[in-house]
C-alpha cells in the first residue's frame, strides 16, 4: 500500500514537472517575452519531491543496485538483508546530518530568488524522503519473501 501511495505521489510530481516545463516552452514559442514567473523554483521543488519519493519506492520494489561478485556464490538473502540494514542506517544518518543545515536555512531566512519561497521547504522533502527510505528498508527487511525471488 505504501508503495502505491509513493508511486502515485512521485508520478504527480513528475507530471507537474514535465507539464510546467512543456507549457513554458510552448508559451515562449508563441511569444518570446512571455514566461512563467518562478519556473526554476517550481522545477526545483517538484524535482526534490520526485527524487526523494522515488528512492523509497525503489527500495520497496526491490530495485536496489546489487553487485553480483559474491551473490553468485552464496545465497543472496543474507547480503540483501545486510544491504537493507545498511540502507536504513545510512538514510537515518543522512537524515540526522541534515538537521543542522536545515535549521540554519530557517534561521537565516534563506529564500528562493524567483518566488521567495523559504529554502527550508526543500529540507522537508529531503527529511520525508529519507525517513520513508529508512522505513522502506526496514519494511522490506521484515517482509517475508518467497524463496527464489
Amino acid at each position: 500500500m505504501l508503495a502505491v501511495v509513493l508511486v502515485a505521489a512521485a508520478s504527480l510530481c513528475l507530471l507537474f514537472l514535465m507539464g510546467i516545463v512543456v507549457f513554458d516552452v510552448i508559451v515562449r514559442a508563441i511569444e518570446p517575452t512571455w514566461r512563467i514567473v518562478g519556473m526554476v523554483d517550481y522545477v526545483e521543488f517538484s524535482l526534490a519531491w520526485l527524487i526523494y519519493l522515488a528512492i523509497p519506492t525503489a527500495i520497496l520494489g526491490g530495485q536496489l543496485i546489487v553487485v553480483d561478485l559474491i551473490d553468485s556464490y552464496v545465497r543472496p538473502r543474507p547480503f540483501v538483508a545486510l544491504g537493507l540494514i545498511l540502507t536504513a542506517i545510512a538514510t537515518a544518518l543522512m537524515g540526522y546530518h541534515t538537521i543542522t543545515p536545515a535549521l540554519d536555512a530557517l534561521d537565516w531566512g534563506d529564500r528562493t530568488l524567483d518566488l521567495g519561497w523559504p529554502k527550508f521547504n526543500y529540507w522537508i522533502a529531503i527529511w520525508v524522503g529519507l525517513a520513508l527510505s529508512a522505513l522502506a528498508a526496514l519494511l522490506t527487511l521484515v517482509t517475508p519473501k518467497a524463496e527464489g525471488t
